[in-house]
């Protein structure tokens, strides 16, 4: 497999395997069809292609495009009170119609997310939406003949009124994400959804009644305080509570039938990281999904009679499922496997078997992947945590390879690490072999006096623990691979986006066992924690317990901060950073060229924490493959092209580029 392969692969749903309550997955109202987007980047021509498609139950017919479409929407999501864009892509959530006749999606049209219906017997598509800005959700109406929508419609006037204050100039103010744009962020309490309804007849947008409005936005079922919950037709619930107040704690599966008492699942099974829940067509069955094993590596599928007690395990497997649907008789899931790309199945729910409805990578079966080993390990805290070696195809075991480490989740497919930056398979190819690290659970999650996500984040911060925790899970997992006999110990990087990037910082600070880093994002210290990221993030960092910057703690930062120890890090380190982050990394990246370390940087333009566009991303495989293999099996790509990269790497390991910039020959001076 090569960089373009894994740079062109076919997603459906989110690309990464997150356990969401939405699925990607829409059946027809006759429980016939199945209707999804896929989407498909080209690095070639810096586009991303998206359809409709609709694939029978029935495995004896082929998939159908119905309609085709451009990249899709970027998450914007609400952190520290801001609307922050992350670069992930949404996962779009196709909606039939209620009679069958007409798919409705999210689709990007002149810029804008509207609402599109597609007549499902492929006889074409319409623009239902007008609106001025994006769309965030829908619904259809119980009639058919309308479409209800949520959109932040105020984001325009709240734009129009920054520009006319940026005539006097901005304030500085917490609304300001000075690594993004000086420009400040409209408040998300001052900019609410507000519902309308589209009359299908007429294209007449009015203002939704409330009931209307409950179609987009159900209300909690009363009563309930739950995780997650089930409705039966006949009216039976099934719900999940916290095992106590611990955000992070186990879950424990109730359920009521109709006018009955609320009865528990008092089975080990029915405790624990519980996914979905599913009643069958009788209303006396309930089938959930959990995930069990090993740091929950695995995934299992039950049945629970709430009316006799009686549990049936009905599937478990170490593949990862997302987004099923039950359509009464089978599961419609995506799933995937270490070296198997995300498939749509469905799981018969009496059996457990499962059989394939549409392969979206049908090509990536003829790539000679090597071998995967799954490891386990505890990190000195004794949580459990695993990783996925993978060794190069045809490797004879004759001599030790160098080992990449990417972080912080191996499940499902394996691309690149969280945030898909570190080409597992294409590395494999080039002769390294690859640990894909799953990280322990979070530090504190079993503690039920840490009731808020804000006390489990204060309590991680303090004395580093979290960053502690993990760093010993990694290097307990490279000391595996080490045991297998196939690994190099002096020949180890470590790559990291995120979390995993400032494991990456952690681990350069604390230990010597890397001899080549990436990073993606950048960085955890005083300047770029506490002020380079606004006032609303240091304010939220200062309530975690993290010292103020006037305070000058450089005791404090002193574990993890690269511009603090930049004189003790001999590392070589590549970054690749977004131009919306890549101020944060300017204390770090001036004291490591300050002292002379082999340090290298790239930004990328108009990219966010998730890089999105195509050219980018098989640009940053590209380089982090050239990297690695430049400072762990000293190999230079011969491409022409590449020419000056290399003279200028050869001059970061002879020490030549320090005193060039020094010396100001590098165009500081």
């Amino acid at each position: 497999m090569t960089a373009l392969d894994l740079a062109r692969m076919r997603d459906i749903g989110y690309p990464d395997v997150i356990d969401g309550p939405t699925s990607p997955f829409a059946l027809s109202p006759d429980g016939r069809t199945l209707a999804f987007v896929i989407s498909r980047g080209d690095p070639a021509t810096n586009t991303i292609c998206s359809a409709l498609v609709t694939v029978p139950l029935d495995v004896r017919a082929g998939g159908r495009i119905l309609d085709r479409g451009g990249r899709l929407p970027i998450f914007t999501g609400n952190f520290r009170g801001l609307f922050v864009t992350t670069g992930f892509p949404e996962q779009i959530e196709p909606e039939w119609s209620p009679d069958g006749r007409w798919i409705a999606y999210r689709k990007r049209v002149n810029g804008l997310v509207q609402v599109v219906r597609v007549r499902a017997d492929g006889g074409g598509t319409e623009v239902v939406t007008h609106s001025g800005v994006d769309i965030d959700e829908f619904a259809w109406s119980a009639s058919g003949d309308k479409i209800v929508y949520l959109a932040r419609t105020g984001a325009v006037t709240a734009k129009r009124e920054i520009d006319r204050e940026g005539e006097s100039g901005w304030r500085f103010d917490a609304s300001v994400l000075p690594h993004q744009s000086w420009e400040p962020q409209p408040w998300v309490k001052d900019i609410p959804k507000i519902s309308y309804t589209v009359d299908l007849a007429s294209g007449e947008t009015r203002k939704s009644t409330e009931a209307e409005k409950a179609l987009v936005v159900p209300p909690s079922p009363a009563g309930y305080g739950y995780e997650s919950v089930a409705i039966s037709p006949a009216g039976a619930k099934a719900w999940t509570e916290r095992v106590n107040g611990n955000p992070m704690s186990d879950q424990q599966i109730w359920a009521s039938r109709a006018n009955d008492a609320r009865a528990r699942c008092d089975h080990a099974a029915c405790r624990g990281h519980i996914a979905r829940l599913f009643w069958e067509a009788d209303g006396h069955s309930l089938l959930f999904l959990a995930h069990e094993g090993w740091d929950h590596e695995e995934t299992a599928l039950y049945r629970w009679s709430p009316r006799t007690g009686a549990l049936a395990k009905i599937l478990r497997t170490l593949d990862a499922l997302t987004g099923c649907i039950f359509s009464g008789q089978e599961l419609i899931c995506g799933r995937e496997n270490a070296t198997t790309p995300r498939r749509v199945v469905a799981i018969d729910a009496a059996s457990g078997r499962s059989r394939v409805l549409f392969d979206p990578n049908p090509g990536f079966a003829r790539f000679d992947l090597g071998k995967v080993q799954r490891l386990h390990f505890a990190n000195d805290r004794r949580l459990p945590a695993w990783g996925d070696l993978i060794l190069p195809p045809g490797y004879d075991g004759k001599h030790r390879l160098p080992l990449i480490v990417t972080l912080y989740h191996s499940r499902g497919f394996l691309r690149g690490g969280v945030g898909d930056e570190y080409p597992i398979y294409p590395l494999a190819a080039q002769g390294f072999a690859v640990l894909s690290i799953e990280r322990p659970p979070y530090v504190g999650a079993d503690d039920p006096a840490l009731t808020s996500f804000e006390q489990l984040l204060t309590g991680a911060h303090r004395d580093w623990a979290e960053r502690r925790s993990i760093l010993s899970a990694v290097l307990k997992g490279v000391d595996k691979a080490i045991e297998t006999g196939s690994i190099d110990p002096a020949r180890i990087g470590i790559t990291g986006l995120s979390d995993g990037a400032s494991t990456v910082e952690f681990a350069l600070v604390n230990s010597n066992r890397f001899a080549a880093a990436a990073m993606s994002s950048c960085c955890d210290d005083l300047l770029s924690s506490m002020v380079l990221g606004g006032l609303a993030w240091g304010n939220k960092n200062r309530r975690l317990g993290l010292p103020p910057s006037v305070d000058d703690d450089r005791d404090y930062w002193r574990p993890i901060s690269l511009s603090i120890n930049a004189r003790r890090i001999d590392t070589p380190l590549l970054m690749q950073l977004a131009d919306r982050e890549a101020l944060m990394a300017l204390p770090a990246i001036g004291a490591l060229t300050e002292a002379g370390k082999p340090v290298e940087m790239y930004v990328y333009p108009d990219e966010y924490h998730n890089k999105w566009q195509p050219v980018h991303r098989l640009a940053v495989y590209d380089r982090n493959i050239d990297w690695f293999d430049f400072w762990l099996r000293e190999h230079e790509d011969p491409a022409p092209g590449k020419r000056s990269q290399y003279a200028r790497w050869e001059e970061l390991r002879d020490g030549r580029a320090a005193e060039r910039h020094n010396s100001g020959e590098d165009g500081a001076g």
